[in-house]
């Protein structure tokens, strides 16, 4: 059975009024950043939504979650985002 990554996601406050989401990775050395938003935003809650929908395009299955890769003969279908964690999804265009 695939190992569970320990992946979190933060929200920090760089200057007032400008927010970036950061995923970060739990391991043997401690907290180590996996990504982090490019650009700040003006609010926690549109912060937390997009880093919301960056961590679930690394899950391949959001019912199992953010599992270690294993070597597969055939890859796995990926889920698109099914649901918004409460901060709501972005429009479609």
């Amino acid at each position: 059975m695939p190992t569970l990554r320990h992946i979190a996601i933060t929200v920090v406050e760089n200057t007032q009024g400008a927010y970036r989401w950061r995923l970060i990775e739990l391991d043997e050395a401690g907290w180590r950043v996996l990504r982090e938003q490019p650009r700040p935003v003006r609010s926690y809650k549109a912060a937390m939504a997009a880093g919301l929908l960056q961590l679930q395009g690394m899950i391949d299955d959001l019912d199992v979650g953010p599992v270690e890769e294993e070597v597969e003969a055939t890859p796995a279908a990926k889920k698109g985002p099914s649901f918004g964690f409460g901060f709501g999804l972005p429009a479609l265009d």
